[in-house]
């Protein structure tokens, strides 16, 4: 996975961001991608999937194989403590979070 550059990003917040972003698919092999949005891009009904403290959505989780439900939670709490950690140590991180999809690489 690479994060395009936004104008007026910080490059070692972008190089943190790929780090972890990298970490968590190496912890989660069956994990192929998800996609973050903000609440104004979502319906209502989506609010249980509220990242704490970031005003940011997990929208969709692509899995492969299917898991049961327990493993597919676990995924996505792996997504959302990593999502919450880096808008808790860098704020600016929500602007190259927001309307991202993130895909695992294949080789």
């Amino acid at each position: 996975m690479q994060i395009s550059r936004a104008p007026h990003t910080d490059p070692q917040l972008l190089t943190d961001i790929q780090a972890k972003i990298d970490a968590l698919f190496a912890r989660c092999p069956m994990l192929c991608g998800f996609s973050i949005q903000d609440r104004a891009m979502l319906p209502i009904q989506l609010d249980d999937r509220a990242i704490p403290d970031a005003d940011l959505f997990i929208t969709e989780i692509g899995i492969y194989p299917k898991l049961g439900a327990d493993l597919q939670s676990e995924i996505f709490d792996e997504i959302t403590l990593l999502i919450s950690d880096l808008m808790y140590e860098e704020p600016m991180a929500y602007s190259v979070l927001r309307g991202r999809t993130f895909a695992r690489i294949l080789h």
